[in-house]
């Protein structure tokens, strides 16, 4: 079994854990939303009831987009889902950041292969772009991937970037290490390039 592979199993196991206790937090606050009574409406102002709503629906979205960045893809790599698809389990985890994704293209499939690089990329953008940043995808094709990141700021955190444009380095970031062995794996090529606040990612499938 390769690292990738153990990764992946290791990820899913934990995702398939959670991921139905949280849904069911989340379905909880919404039903109490809907039954209580008028006079103690004013409890779902409160910002401890607040918090609690983020919290559930923030964890549930991270479970989403992970659920799909982990994904084992190996026997279906070029196989296809629609984009619409792939924004439902992508979107709510984009609202809880600082990140703005554009879709430019007029693609209604992505390849699986795709929907797996662009959500690690989406994961890792969160820490590569403190202030935010807009994600602009510029082309999907059955093999290739065109990305242009444009930071919110001028803030940029140059060791991860390091991390990624050196795909011989060392790193403790399992995030990294994960997207690394993906792109190992499924003989994906990647050429970034910065300029100014952008980086353009450019990733190729043999």
């Amino acid at each position: 079994m390769s690292e990738l592979d153990l990764l992946s199993k290791l990820s899913r196991k934990i995702f398939h854990d959670l991921i139905n206790p949280a849904s069911a937090a989340l379905n909880g606050v919404e039903l109490f939303k809907l039954i209580i009574p008028e006079e103690k409406k004013s409890l779902l102002d409160d910002e401890a009831f607040q918090l609690i709503e983020k919290s559930a629906s923030k964890t549930l979205s991270q479970l989403k987009i992970y659920r799909i960045a982990f994904a084992d893809i190996a026997s279906e790599i070029f196989a296809s889902i629609k984009i619409e698809e792939f924004r439902k389990s992508t979107d709510d985890f984009i609202s809880h950041t600082k990140l703005n994704v554009n879709f430019n293209i007029e693609n209604e499939q992505i390849g699986k292969w795709s929907a797996v690089i662009l959500s690690n990329i989406y994961i890792l953008s969160v820490q590569l772009f403190p202030q935010g940043a807009g994600i602009y995808i510029k082309r999907i094709d059955e093999k290739e991937l065109l990305i242009e990141l444009e930071s919110n700021s001028e803030t940029l955190n140059f060791d991860l970037y390091e991390q990624l444009n050196d795909m011989g380095s060392r790193s403790d970031n399992v995030q990294v290490v994960f997207y690394k062995l993906l792109l190992k794996q499924y003989r994906i090529e990647q050429n970034i390039t910065k300029i100014d606040n952008k980086i353009y990612l450019e990733l190729t499938i043999n």
